[in-house]
């Protein structure tokens, strides 16, 4: 086995383990364009594990600031000999990936490791185009698609982003963080510090189900931009399939927002996933 093949399959077991919807979504991609596909998720799932990683915010700054001082090689440099690393180089060898979305997704990372509130919806949104957003454009990329994609991918990376970040309102709470900004708690007199105490007050409720719509109407304009992609890159927004029942899960009578992470049955959601690609419609 090559040292090449070596580190794709690294990269795929990162995938499997830490972002599973992706990793069944890639499945579906025809290689070579599945194990670049694989890479580009490992090397999200690298960033976004960082803040676990670390007890200072300044030793997660030194590991982004390592990941840019990495992309300043040109890919067919010597390898670092970090598996994850050396498969992006061979990713952006060989797909020619642009780099400015591949720093665009460190720089934003930065937000993980602070302790301040996300600014307000622009800031937000923002926030969800450099990661989520970055990772759709690239993955296209990956496919063949290298133009006329940037509504799509906004549009997918508002829906997963906003779901997920829904998701983990227990979880980021728990660590004294909100990626959901305070203005838009405050705005439907909901105290967003009372919500880092495990306070969930009943206008809470109200606040997330005018948030899960403004996510069904980025899906529902991801899908009328979905219609002009080429096939190829199905693959790449298949995850797209899981937001409508994750949103379910979300809105479920007894769901306690600040306590439970909205699950879906593993087999339900490669079901899902498999009928989105086979279907075409997700």
């Amino acid at each position: 086995m090559t040292d090449e093949a070596a580190d794709i399959i690294v990269a795929r077991e990162l995938v499997k383990r830490y972002d599973r919807d992706r990793y069944w979504s890639a499945l579906f991609a025809p290689e070579p364009v599945r194990g670049h596909l694989m890479t580009l998720y490992a090397f999200n799932v690298e960033l976004s594990r960082i803040p676990e990683q670390v007890n200072e915010a300044m030793f997660g700054e030194v590991r982004l600031q390592w990941w840019r001082d990495a992309l300043e090689f040109p890919p067919s440099a010597t390898k670092t000999g970090h598996p994850i690393a050396d498969a992006l180089a061979q990713t952006r060898l060989g797909c020619a990936l642009p780099d400015e979305p591949l720093n665009d997704l460190i720089d934003a990372r930065m937000f993980d490791l602070g302790r301040e509130f996300m600014a307000d919806m622009p800031a937000l949104r923002g926030y969800l185009n450099r990661t989520a957003g970055a990772v759709f454009r690239l993955g296209c990329w990956i496919a063949g698609a290298r133009e006329d994609v940037k509504r799509a991918c906004e549009a997918a990376a508002m829906a997963y982003g906003m779901t997920g970040l829904m998701r983990a309102l227990p979880y980021h709470a728990a660590r004294g963080l909100l990626f959901l900004p305070p203005s838009y708690f405050a705005a439907h007199n909901v105290d967003p510090h009372a919500l880092l105490h495990g306070e969930a007050p009943p206008q809470l409720d109200r606040a997330l189900t005018y948030l899960r719509a403004e996510v069904r109407q980025h899906l529902a304009t991801f899908r009328k931009e979905a219609a002009k992609l080429p096939l190829e890159t199905c693959p790449v927004f298949l995850p797209l399939a899981l937001v409508e029942p994750y949103l379910d899960a979300l809105a479920r009578p007894g769901h306690r927002p600040l306590l439970d992470i909205a699950e879906l049955n593993p087999a339900v959601r490669l079901w899902r996933i498999a009928r989105a690609h086979y279907s075409g419609a997700m």
